[in-house]
């Protein structure tokens, strides 16, 4: 009997063990290079954190040589609200106008246009998101490999903060941070859009307005791409970066269902693993349950509790290390996250059988059909939400 649910504890084990050695090992930038470097942030929509970012970038140890902003048209919300907050930046903030085409992802026709101001000034050029709040080492780190020749793309991944979510918000976080603390080799071509830096070598390889042309996403593309054109792809620690809760339980779950639609688009292996995994610890652990109050069920459903709160524990010093210190209180209802396993594998599994059937990806005010990774139609665009 223990033999059989014996695959489905194996992974919970195996991620309470790297959260603890990811913990243990996570160290922060040693490493600062000088260099001029170029941020492109694509945004949309109101933006209500604008003045939070803003304000991290202003605060970075190595200062950017400008930020480029990149927006679909004035009559967005972003607009109007980079343009009013420029001034909170002590370097130049240069807004531009994208566009947008029927054949890509929107945030896609806002990088390209802002990459395209990059020139042989730049030392290096950082993508980020709009939703991140970065310390004062993230640009340094993310920059220094590139500019200094040893890496040609450094990334790493965003850290859910906890606060102000409810159970939902709390299962959605407890999966995300799986993403962080995993970190995948670079053979994997898995990239994070949120921050992603490109040394010179990398923007003339990739040659970014030709790469993302037909493409839903920045971030899985350039990742692939990197991949196939033999470029060194650092996916770094420190770059774990603290990102709050973006609206309601409702939209925390568009999000985690958007991200899993991505995945299973772009990396279809990774996603049927995911699915496997998540499908297993919930079998696993109900039928053990079903098997209590048997001694080895009642030893399974421990082990199966032990390894979840383990990782939680964890993922709260990886926190801390990082300066996002998680409270008591979200500590706690992480650690249920984690002792039960049909929590959060189960909206996981949920999720992915509600994908199944449909190729619409909603992002934003921009509803796609998507075919493939390069098979991308507009189907509807609807006013930015302002």
């Amino acid at each position: 009997m223990f033999e059989a649910v014996l695959p489905a504890l194996l992974p919970a084990l195996l991620f309470a063990g790297h959260a603890l050695w990811r913990w243990r090992r996570l160290r922060l930038p040693a490493v600062k290079a000088e260099g001029r470097v170029t941020l492109i942030l694509p945004i949309t929509g109101p933006q209500p954190g604008l003045e939070a970012l803003l304000d991290c970038l202003a605060a970075q140890s190595l200062q950017p040589r400008r930020l480029v902003v990149a927006v679909e048209s004035r009559l967005d919300p972003a607009h109007a609200r980079i343009t009013a907050l420029a001034h909170r930046c002590p370097f130049p903030v240069q807004v531009v106008l994208a566009g947008h085409v029927p054949w890509r992802g929107q945030k896609n026709t806002n990088i390209i246009k802002g990459i395209s101001l990059v020139d042989e000034e730049d030392d290096a050029a950082v993508l980020l998101d709009a939703d991140i709040r970065p310390q004062p080492w993230w640009l340094s780190a993310a920059a220094s490999p590139a500019i200094l020749g040893t890496h040609d793309i450094v990334t790493g991944f965003r850290w859910q903060s906890l606060e102000g979510r409810g159970l939902i918000g709390h299962l959605v976080a407890w999966i995300d941070r799986m993403g962080a603390v995993l970190i995948l080799p670079p053979r994997f071509g898995l990239v994070w859009g949120g921050t992603v830096g490109l040394s010179r070598r990398a923007l003339a390889v990739l040659d970014l307005p030709r790469l993302l042309d037909r493409a839903l996403v920045d971030d899985l593309t350039i990742g692939q791409a990197a991949r196939r054109r033999g470029l060194r792809v650092l996916p770094r620690g420190a770059i774990t970066v603290p990102t709050p809760k973006d609206g309601d339980t409702m939209d925390q779950l568009r999000f985690m269902r958007r991200q899993l639609q991505v995945v299973r688009i772009c990396q279809p292996g990774f996603w049927t693993l995911l699915m496997g995994v998540s499908h297993l610890s919930v079998l696993g652990w109900l039928y053990a349950l079903s098997q209590a109050p048997a001694p080895w069920a009642l030893l399974l459903l421990g082990m199966f509790a032990a390894s979840g709160v383990t990782r939680a524990v964890a993922h709260a010093g990886i926190g801390a290390r990082i300066g996002a210190r998680d409270s008591r209180p979200a500590l706690a209802v992480q650690m249920l996250a984690g002792a039960l396993p049909p929590l959060a594998d189960g909206l996981v599994a949920l999720l992915g059988w509600s994908m199944l059937r449909t190729r619409l990806v909603r992002w934003r005010h921009v509803e796609y059909r998507v075919e493939g990774p390069e098979a991308v139609r507009v189907v509807a665009r609807f006013p930015p939400l302002g």
